[in-house]
């Protein structure tokens, strides 16, 4: 048992996600189908738990499959999935299916909460897919604009205002320092030998938002590996946890990329419900708008230049994509995308990144490397992806917010509905009738 991959989605083959009200039913079914559960892990805050280590899920499906009374219809859900083009149909999707119609038959027109614990896209789309250099970030001797007064710059903006921050644990950067809130745990070493493309990652997408609002405060919280990965069960946690603290924005820069039944990860929906009406989530779109012209080695099956990433596509979530510097929608964006609200800068972004030696791998659609370098970094990078034009939004956002007097909310109207008598700032709404 492990990782399992779909079509175009990673997930644990052996967890499942269940909602609290519904686990007493959902163990004593799976009790019932041999399945045995290693610990549950109960969260509160979603209203969920996490089932680990299940075993017996074959012989559990085998007894399903004899059930004269579901057998068409988990037949006839295995049949989709293959026509879909997975590879091999998962045990652990059978079993869902097939308890969730064991449930349907016993109550009509109920269903109990239940869903698979997913990890990131296999497709590294944040900040870039990888291959022949493109999506790299680029060492740079440029300085960020400092705290301080400077000529043309507001260093007031976003004064009071807090973003939760999900993402890798964050590069100590002196020119971060005093900007964020973090435990110990959360911070990378910045004296370690070597570091991974992705141990910049939070560094360049909070200074991306504090270069637009310079006196917000950062509320940092981990969800990804210097791999840039993760699960959405943890994910999930953290963002129950931020919204907890009642923040005024959220950048996530992280998703996946489409599941194989098109439906949103139960636990990343679950999660964004947990932010109060106030406070706005802002996700990047998957840098996935070139997927026809890559080499068929780097993309995976099923994976379109259009294709939804989650949470960026969920409601209530400001989905983002990115700009190139002329002002036009840069290639990599997702198009046509109707679950884009917004459109930002993404491309030529200077930010904060590491200080030392980072290894820059480019790998294929399987994980295999194909090639690697050591690349010297200054602390500050030039770097291009979705992720970073989220960034830039959040800290719009949050420069537009003056608590107690506008809210984030109406700040993001602000950037979905322009003034029509202003010119156009480096924002826009996104528009499929748009010919960027």
């Amino acid at each position: 048992m492990g990782i399992a991959y779909g079509r175009v989605e990673r997930f644990h083959d052996d967890q499942l996600v269940v909602a609290l009200p519904d686990l007493d039913v959902v163990t004593w079914a799976l009790d019932r189908l041999g399945v045995r559960l290693g610990p549950i892990e109960h969260n509160a805050d979603l209203g969920l738990a996490l089932l680990r280590d299940l075993a017996n899920v074959d012989a559990a499906v085998h007894t399903l499959q004899q059930d004269t009374d579901i057998e068409p219809e988990l037949a006839r859900a295995g049949q989709e999935l293959a026509r879909s083009g997975v590879p091999q149909v998962a045990p652990l999707d059978l079993l869902v299916r097939g308890v969730q119609l064991q449930f349907a038959r016993i109550f009509p027109g109920w269903k109990v909460t239940i869903g698979k614990n997913h990890r990131p896209s296999p497709v590294k789309g944040y900040p870039h897919f990888g291959g022949e250099g493109t999506g790299d970030p680029e060492p740079t001797d440029a300085t960020l604009a400092q705290s301080g007064p400077g000529p043309g710059r507001n260093h007031e903006l976003g004064r009071g205002v807090r973003v939760g921050l999900l993402d890798t644990r964050m590069f100590p950067d002196a020119w971060l320092t005093g900007r964020y809130i973090a435990r110990p745990e959360y911070l990378l070493d910045p004296g370690q030998d070597i570091f991974t493309v992705f141990d910049g990652h939070c560094a360049f997408v909070g200074s991306c938002i504090l270069q637009q609002a310079p006196a917000a405060e950062l509320h940092v919280r981990p969800v990804l590996d210097s791999e840039n990965d993760g699960s959405a069960w943890d994910a999930a946690i953290a963002m129950a946890e931020v919204a907890r603290a009642g923040v005024d924005v959220v950048n996530l820069s992280f998703g996946e990329i489409r599941t194989d039944d098109d439906s949103a990860p139960m636990v990343l929906e679950t999660a964004v419900k947990r932010f109060g009406p106030e406070t706005v989530v802002v996700a990047a779109a998957g840098n996935n708008g070139e997927a026809k012209n890559l080499p068929p080695e780097l993309v995976h099956d099923g994976l379109e230049p259009n294709s939804a990433s989650y949470p960026a596509a969920l409601v209530d979530v400001i989905g983002v994509g990115a700009l190139d510097q002329s002002g036009q929608r840069a290639a990599f964006t997702p198009h046509p995308a109707p679950w884009i609200a917004l459109l930002a800068p993404g491309v030529g972004l200077t930010g904060a990144y590491v200080r030392g030696e980072v290894t820059i791998e480019h790998k294929d659609k399987n994980g295999k490397i194909l090639d690697a370098r050591e690349v010297s970094f200054p602390g500050t990078a030039v770097w291009e992806g979705c992720s970073f034009a989220a960034g830039v939004v959040s800290g719009a956002i949050a420069a537009g917010t003056v608590p107690g007097h506008r809210s984030a909310r109406q700040a993001l109207d602000g950037l979905l509905h322009p003034d029509p008598g202003k010119p156009g700032g480096h924002i826009r709404p996104n528009s499929l009738a748009s010919p960027g």
